[in-house]
């Protein structure tokens, strides 16, 4: 059976497509030419963080309605990008895995596109729990009641992928209460990493906002760093 070990997939849209990005941040951040720079710069942080990770195969799952436009400004080459397949977001998260473990991945991490400061210790440790084991799903918890983060082992002989991804109430504060009903249902033992935060509302932003004010977090996202300094708040960050 092929083994190309782990992979770390980045969930994405087309910083350049149709449809306006990160639309939770218009209050916040009107121009929408910014808004996509802004998502622009988050995406060219956390491909480099992931990117920065041994032993590791980076992929970027785009949204078929988006296209991929952009990407190539950002970090992704074309070998890296994938289509995300299905109607519904639980779909298109199952069938990541589906394929990826299809194609000789034996560890799939997925993580979302608005974690600039993610720390790369965060994913490197997800890997490194799904290492020879395919009992367990890791998860990444927001400050939300979701994750930003889910991580399967390759199940043996082909089996199917446990379905953690069906009758899911997305989006909620139930979301990752949910996701560990299904594993405990598929006999999965589930393994939390330390909880992290998404940019995807006035909360998030604000938290960034003071995160790159240290210089730790604006090493760990320097693109964001600029764009947030030069462009959104260049009166006062």
């Amino acid at each position: 059976m092929l083994n190309l070990g782990a992979a770390v997939v980045v969930m994405a849209r087309s910083p350049e497509g149709p449809r306006p990005p990160k639309t939770r941040l218009a209050q916040i951040v009107p121009d929408e030419t910014q808004r996509r720079r802004l998502y622009a710069a988050f995406l060219t942080d956390v491909i480099a963080t992931c990117g920065s990770l041994p032993n590791v195969v980076v992929r970027v799952a785009y949204t078929v309605d988006g296209g991929t436009a952009g990407f190539e400004a950002v970090g992704v080459s074309s070998k890296q990008l994938l289509p995300q397949r299905g109607e519904t977001l639980g779909d298109r998260e199952w069938n990541l895995f589906k394929d990826l473990f299809r194609e000789g991945f034996s560890q799939v991490v997925t993580i979302g596109s608005d974690l600039p400061t993610l720390p790369c210790e965060r994913i490197a440790d997800a890997t490194e729990r799904l290492r020879g084991t395919t009992n367990r799903v890791v998860l990444g918890p927001s400050d939300d009641g979701g994750y930003y983060l889910i991580g399967l082992g390759r199940p043996p002989d082909h089996t199917q992928v446990p379905d953690l991804f069906t009758n899911i109430r997305w989006s909620t504060q139930w979301t990752r209460a949910d996701t560990i009903a299904a594993a405990n249902l598929c006999g999965l033992g589930v393994e939390e990493l330390d909880e992290w935060y998404d940019v995807d509302d006035e909360v998030g932003f604000t938290r960034l906002r003071a995160e790159l004010a240290t210089a730790a977090g604006a090493r760990r996202a320097p693109a964001t760093a600029r764009v947030m300094r030069e462009e959104i708040l260049s009166g006062d960050f």
